[in-house]
């Protein structure tokens, strides 16, 4: 269901596509195991005014909901008990969000962490390089943690990851990556990143030395 989603979707980035596989993509109201309100790629969303903000539309009309629409939804959803399915609050919801909209919020937001991230990490702050020079695939890693710890939280609190990241220890930036609050899967997605950047490096030194090694021969 979500690759025939994406599909649609022809511009969805390596970015797009693992944030839609571990945090899917539900397009009602929900609330997660923390009781917050939340719908599309995981957007939480923090207030009535902010829900009635979103593009949504009727279930049985499929026009744009009324303001009211989405007031009444965001009251009755935020009375439910926490911690359920996303699935189990559907039978409570009368609205949905159309993928579309989905996709262009989660491409807003993953554009907003990347600005951020790039203010965090760059030579000015203590590492080696900019996050845009960054491997790909460490700079998917961060993301993906920064979508789901958020940035500030990122940045203050995991210092053993940090201290490895500048000094571009990827091996150890892995095995200093894993959250308690997401499933193993993803935990182990992340640190595959980290590895395959390990990994890289690892090529590319051998390549340089081999390289210095015939030059120093000629």
């Amino acid at each position: 269901m979500l690759k025939r989603l994406l599909s649609k979707h022809r511009t969805s980035s390596p970015a797009v596509k693992h944030i839609c596989h571990f945090e899917g993509v539900i397009d009602h109201l929900y609330l997660d195991t923390r009781g917050n309100p939340t719908i599309g790629a995981g957007f939480h969303v923090a207030s009535q005014d902010a829900f009635t903000r979103l593009s949504l539309r009727d279930k049985r009309t499929n026009k744009p909901a009324s303001r009211a629409q989405k007031q009444q939804e965001y009251d009755t959803l935020k009375r439910l008990p926490a911690g359920k399915t996303a699935r189990w609050y559907a039978q409570h919801c009368t609205l949905h969000l159309p993928h579309s909209e989905s996709m262009r919020l989660l491409e807003q937001q993953l554009s907003t962490f990347e600005q951020e991230l790039t203010r965090l990490f760059n030579p000015k702050n203590g590492y080696t390089r900019s996050y845009q020079q960054l491997p790909d695939s460490v700079r998917l890693a961060l993301l993906d943690l920064a979508y789901n710890l958020g940035t500030p939280n990122l940045s203050s609190r995991w210092p053993k990851l940090l201290a490895a990241l500048k000094r571009e220890d990827w091996r150890l930036a892995a095995d200093e990556c894993a959250r308690k609050h997401v499933s193993k899967a993803r935990n182990q997605a992340t640190r595959q990143l980290f590895i395959q950047a390990a990994s890289n490096d690892n090529l590319i030194a051998r390549l340089f030395r081999r390289l210095w090694s015939k030059l120093c021969r000629s």
